[in-house]
C-alpha cells in the first residue's frame, strides 16, 4: 500500500512539474516595429520572431531599415533594405564601377564609392551589383554607365538586369526586353534569374539559402527597393533562397525583380560622416569573405545626393 502511495504522489509531483514547465514556455511572435518590417511580416510566411526592426533617414529620398529575426525554419537572419524614391529630385541610382573606369577590374564597393563622391555629388550609401568573371573583373551581364554602353552582351539566357533611364526610371529586365530600352538607358548593371515579373512570383528549382543581394521596382518606375541578406553564419544570419527573396519583394511592393549577385560579394553600405575623409562609408552587413571584410567586386549600384 506505501508503494502504491508514492507510486500515485510520483505522478502528481510530475504531472505538476509538467504543467509548471509548459506554463514557462514562451511564445515567440513576430511584432514589427517599422512600416517596411510590417509590410514584410503582413506579407510573407518568413518570420517567426523579431528581435529588431529598425528604420533611419540615410539621405532625402532613401530609407533604411534592418531587421533581425528568427525565419519560420528557426533560423538567426538579418536583412537590410533600402527604399529610394526617384521622385525626389536630389536622389538618383548610378553605376560604379573600379576607380570610375571603363577597362573591367575589381574593387571593394566602399572604394569604389570614394571615386564618385564629390561635393554636389555624394554618396549616400550602395549595394554590390553584377556576377563576374573573379580573375579579370568581367562582367556577366550589361554595363552602362552615364548613358555610355560599357558592355551590352549577356552570358546566358538567365542573365538579367537593372536600369535607369534617362528619364529618371527604374526598370528591370532581360535579354528579351534590352533591345526595346537599350538606347534609353543611363546606368545599368546585371543580374541572373527573375524574382518577381509582373507581380508575380517566379517559381525557383533552386532553394539552397545563401548570402543574398537583389532589387526590385514598382509598377510606375519610381520607387526601388534593394534588399541585401546575410547567410553561411549561424547564429548571425543563415541566408535566403530565391523564392524566399522574391516573396519579400513582392511584399515590399516590387512589381518586377531579380536577383544580383550574392555570397561574399553581398554588400550594403552606407555614408556615417559629411566629411570628404577616410573611412566615411559603413559596411552595415556582415560579408562572408575574411570574417566580415569586403569583397572586390566589378560593379555596383550607388545612391547619389545632389544637394
Amino acid at each position: 500500500m506505501k508503494n502504491i502511495k508514492l507510486y500515485f504522489l510520483f505522478i502528481f509531483l510530475a504531472g505538476l512539474f509538467a504543467c509548471e514547465e509548459q506554463e514557462t514556455i514562451t511564445k515567440y511572435e513576430a511584432i514589427p516595429v517599422t512600416a517596411t518590417g510590417t509590410k514584410l511580416v503582413n506579407g510573407t510566411d518568413l518570420f517567426a520572431y523579431i528581435s529588431s526592426d529598425t528604420s533611419y533617414t540615410v539621405t532625402d529620398g532613401v530609407i533604411a531599415t534592418e531587421i533581425k529575426y528568427l525565419s519560420m525554419k528557426g533560423l538567426a537572419m538579418k536583412m537590410f533594405i533600402f527604399e529610394v524614391d526617384l521622385t525626389n529630385p536630389k536622389i538618383s541610382i548610378e553605376t560604379s564601377t573600379p576607380n570610375n573606369q571603363a577597362p573591367f577590374a575589381m574593387q571593394r564597393m566602399t572604394e569604389q564609392a570614394t571615386y564618385e563622391d564629390q561635393a554636389g555629388h555624394m554618396v549616400y550609401g550602395g549595394i554590390n551589383g553584377d556576377f563576374f568573371n573573379t580573375t579579370t573583373g568581367q562582367p556577366r551581364s550589361i554595363v552602362y554607365k552615364d548613358g555610355v554602353a560599357i558592355k551590352t552582351a549577356f552570358q546566358d539566357v538567365n542573365r538579367t538586369y537593372f536600369a535607369i533611364t534617362k528619364d529618371k526610371k527604374a526598370i528591370v529586365g532581360d535579354q528579351f526586353t534590352y533591345p526595346e530600352v537599350k538606347d534609353n538607358i543611363k546606368e545599368a548593371v546585371g543580374g541572373c534569374y527573375w524574382l518577381v515579373n509582373d507581380s508575380m512570383l517566379v517559381k525557383q528549382t533552386d532553394v539552397s539559402i545563401e548570402p543574398r543581394t537583389c532589387i526590385g521596382v514598382t509598377q510606375d518606375n519610381k520607387k526601388v527597393y534593394m534588399l541585401a541578406v546575410d547567410g553561411r553564419n549561424f547564429w548571425h544570419s543563415n541566408g535566403m533562397s530565391f523564392e524566399e527573396l522574391g516573396q519579400c519583394m513582392l511584399a515590399l511592393g516590387a512589381y518586377n525583380s531579380v536577383n544580383l549577385d550574392g555570397g561574399g560579394s553581398t554588400t550594403f553600405f552606407i555614408r556615417k560622416t559629411p566629411e570628404f575623409v577616410d573611412n566615411r562609408f559603413e559596411i552595415r552587413n556582415w560579408p562572408t569573405d575574411n570574417g566580415g571584410a569586403e569583397r572586390a567586386v566589378a560593379n555596383g549600384l550607388l545612391l547619389i545626393s545632389g544637394n
